[in-house]
């Protein structure tokens, strides 16, 4: 190889070497510079700098060159996060990026407010009623907590930024109620239904207010209302006294009461002392559910069963009462169940009171259930006969003994109903008030209540 061919070689090599060194081939340069970067508030998030990956949070990357950078964090579940910081020129620097969780917005509410909630079973968020409370986008389990009442968990598919508003009826748990009496082995009568089992007995019942008989032969019947609440335990002990009324009826005694009005209504007059023979009265009017046992083909809204009956003729009340054994009641008779024999205007005294009976309309008036007005009974211990509604009797309407004006409808046209009803004022709610209609008429406000006599308290299937 001559002189000439060397040269040529080297310088080639040279302009190969210079070209790849220039080209960026080579190492990079080494600087003496540190920086760590982490991410809140939580590591674990993938680090870009410069567009190039360096891992997940805590990253500390070495030898870069000083100056500004762009920094990268992603994780998932949080916002993406950029920040331009400054590589120093030598030594170490530490930077935190902060990222924003990706949230939805949730209001929650229970009924009953003061629910503990938790964010998938163990992460407790605050107690209900929560207002606009940021959960982390995607499918989060909440669980609601309160004592005496079943917990209540739920899935939400939360998604970012968007505002949900949810509402959870929280189940209470039963209530155990033993009921006792004396004597034992009595049938049991719960919201005027007629239990299975007799005397002893445990009931697991939904939180409410219940009225609870007992009944043993020879004995009158004994009640008690109790309060119950979600996972109450209460003992109820009744003592029967000896006696003859049927279930569900009370003894009016034989006597004189005072009847009718001076000062009100003309058909009201004119007020005397009348004599009656003692007979039962059903303490209650008749409910949906005595109704349809004897009468199948009634039918009422599910829960209804302890409310009144209504929407019955005169001649289907009469009907029902000569199926179970028990006749309507006399206008004299339902009057003195009603006001005593003091001849009070309404069952409980002189002056009215709307919290003791269901009346005056309002804006969606409708029936309650029987016996719910109790500090409305009558001197005898009935109930519902002021208000909620009308009830049957037996009697024409005609005019009273010594009452001689001449009126159009009196005569055996029309049939009279008594107590004023859950539409009616405090004025036709009066003991003495008396509303009449045709025998075969109807309304959602007419009910009625049976008696018997004295000398027949056998019943019959279906009774109180």
């Amino acid at each position: 190889m001559t002189a000439r061919q060397r040269l040529a070689i080297a310088t080639l090599f040279a302009i190969c070497v210079l070209s790849w060194v220039g080209c960026g081939g080579g190492a990079k340069e080494q600087h003496p510079t540190t920086i760590i970067v982490e991410s809140s508030p939580e590591s674990g998030a993938a680090v870009t700098i410069n567009g190039e990956p360096y891992g997940e949070t805590p990253v500390t990357a070495r030898g870069l060159a000083p100056g500004a950078v762009l920094v990268e964090v992603t994780k998932e579940g949080y916002k993406d996060a950029y920040d331009t910081i400054r590589v120093p020129d030598q030594g170490e620097a530490r930077f935190e990026l902060k990222m924003e969780p990706l949230v939805g917005y949730v209001t929650i509410m229970s009924e009953p407010d003061g629910a503990d909630v938790y964010l998938d079973g163990r992460v407790h968020l605050g107690v209900t009623p929560l207002i606009e409370l940021p959960l982390p986008s995607g499918q989060r389990t909440l669980e609601l907590r309160k004592e005496r009442y079943q917990n209540a968990t739920v899935t939400l598919d939360v998604r970012t930024d968007f505002k949900y508003r949810k509402t959870y009826a929280l189940t209470p748990k039963k209530a155990r109620l033993q009921v006792y009496s004396m004597p034992t082995g009595a049938n049991v009568w719960l919201n005027n239904q007629i239990l299975a089992e007799k005397t002893p007995v445990q009931l697991d019942l939904a939180p409410g207010a219940y009225t609870v008989s007992v009944y043993a032969r020879g004995y009158v019947m004994a009640e008690d209302v109790v309060e119950l609440n979600p996972a109450d335990e209460r003992v109820v002990d009744l003592k029967m006294k000896e006696g003859a009324a049927p279930p569900g009826m009370v003894l009016i005694p034989g006597g004189e009461f005072l009847f009718g009005e001076d000062n009100q209504a003309p058909d009201e007059r004119p007020r005397q002392a009348v004599m009656l023979d003692a007979y039962y009265i059903d303490k209650y009017e008749v409910t949906n559910a005595q109704y349809k046992a004897v009468f199948p083909s009634h039918t009422f809204e599910e829960e209804f069963e302890n409310y009144p009956v209504t929407n019955v003729s005169w001649e289907q009340a009469s009907a029902y009462a000569a199926a179970v054994g028990k006749r309507l009641p006399t206008e004299q008779e339902w009057e003195k169940a009603a006001r005593g024999a003091d001849g009070r205007a309404y069952p409980w005294g002189e002056l009215f009171d709307d919290s003791l009976a269901n009346t005056g309309g309002g804006i969606n008036p409708k029936p309650t259930e029987v016996g719910e007005f109790r500090g409305g009974a009558s001197p005898y211990g009935c109930l519902d006969m002021a208000g909620n509604v009308y009830e049957w009797t037996s009697s024409w309407y005609k005019a009273y003994t010594g009452n001689s004006e001449i009126k159009k409808d009196y005569g055996q046209v029309y049939r009279v109903l008594r107590g004023g009803s859950f539409r009616t004022s405090s004025y036709d709610a009066r003991c003495a008030k008396r509303h009449y209609a045709r025998m075969d008429a109807t309304r959602d406000d007419y009910g009625f209540r049976c008696v018997a006599d004295v000398a027949d308290t056998s019943g019959k299937p279906g009774t109180k």
